[in-house]
């Protein structure tokens, strides 16, 4: 008797007519164009970004979600442009969300004070389920176990569509704040035969964020520097909510990081993060601790870490040099 996915159906008619939910990533600092394409090319060269997140680890359907992106700016013009890429797993890999996008920002002067940074992505959304791995409902018998073939009506085993966003970023010299929507065509990835009016599509993700940069000038200095950046993320799709709240403190190559994060309904758990930075590269690791009734379910859940890797060349010894700017002194201190 095959128990594998024994939930298949329940999960099937909970999460495709719905729409899919897209993964937040604890770290979203470390995943600035996944966060808001306005955020591409905020640096002065290249930078390219991997983030990978396992949620869950003991549980039969843990989320396994990697990403990477590629950004720069245009030289002597106010924009910049890359390409993200992430995909997302569920039921041991059954269930696969994969999306790639090209990104465009855009950045305006509004004043000495303001300035605005303009962003796009266009790309793709593929959505693939391995049937043959599923046990449907129909085929479960309370003697026997599972026997014969569903009766589902299935349109394919993947279904590919266009995918759009938009997000607009305003800041000072030590301030940030920014608004993103993705999804905002609704693509469809449903992939069971459904009525036209029982699904409209994979539900807008709307992203707010805000933060600060501040220098603590008592051990700060150009070799050394030392900073805090206080900063909050918000995150709406369909009747999820979550709300981040927390800080980073950085001082010369390490920095240490603290969130809480509310889910409205619930309190949902702590997250602890350290990053160390060498040269061009910077890696980072977080760990989510559960604070909800979650916590309790039999077995435990395992645990849900990210890990996260940054080469921006705009750090690099040389061009430091040649710029002669210190690179955490400005808002987006954080995001680099």
């Amino acid at each position: 008797m095959n128990y594998r996915y024994p939930l298949a159906l329940l999960l099937l008619a909970l999460l495709l007519p719905l729409g899919a939910q897209d993964a937040v990533f604890s770290q979203f600092y470390a995943a600035p164009l996944r966060l808001n394409p306005a955020l591409a090319g905020i640096g002065t060269a290249p930078r390219i970004t991997a983030n990978y997140r396992a949620q869950h680890t003991s549980y039969p359907s843990a989320f396994t979600t990697m990403a990477a992106s590629y950004e720069q700016p245009i030289e002597g013009t106010p924009s910049s442009f890359g390409i993200r890429m992430m995909t997302d797993k569920q039921l041991e890999g059954a269930y696969k969300n994969t999306e790639v996008a090209l990104v465009y920002s855009y950045d305006v002067r509004v004043n000495e004070h303001l300035g605005a940074r303009l962003g796009l992505a266009a790309g793709i959304l593929s959505t693939a389920i391995d049937f043959n791995s599923l046990t449907f409902g129909d085929v479960l018998d309370p003697l026997i176990g599972a026997d014969g073939v569903t009766m589902e009506t299935l349109v394919g085993a993947s279904k590919t569509s266009a995918d759009f966003g938009a997000g607009i970023v305003l800041y000072g010299k030590n301030y940030y704040g920014g608004i993103s929507f993705e999804h905002m065509n609704r693509p469809d990835e449903s992939l069971i035969e459904l009525n036209d009016n029982l699904y409209a599509g994979r539900p807008q993700l709307i992203k707010v964020t805000g933060g600060a940069q501040l220098n603590v000038r008592r051990y700060s200095n150009r070799r050394r520097p030392s900073y805090i950046t206080p900063n909050f993320l918000y995150a709406s799709q369909a009747k999820l909510r979550q709300l981040n709240l927390g800080a980073y403190f950085g001082y010369g190559p390490v920095a240490l990081g603290a969130w809480y994060r509310h889910a409205f309904e619930n309190a949902d758990g702590f997250i602890a993060a350290v990053s160390f930075r060498q040269d061009v590269l910077k890696v980072g690791f977080s760990y989510d601790a559960v604070v909800s009734d979650l916590r309790n379910v039999p077995g435990g859940l395992g645990s849900t870490f990210e890990v996260s890797v940054t080469i921006d060349f705009a750090a690099s010894k040389e061009l430091q040099r040649r710029r002669k700017a210190d690179r955490y002194n400005d808002c987006f201190g954080m995001f680099r």
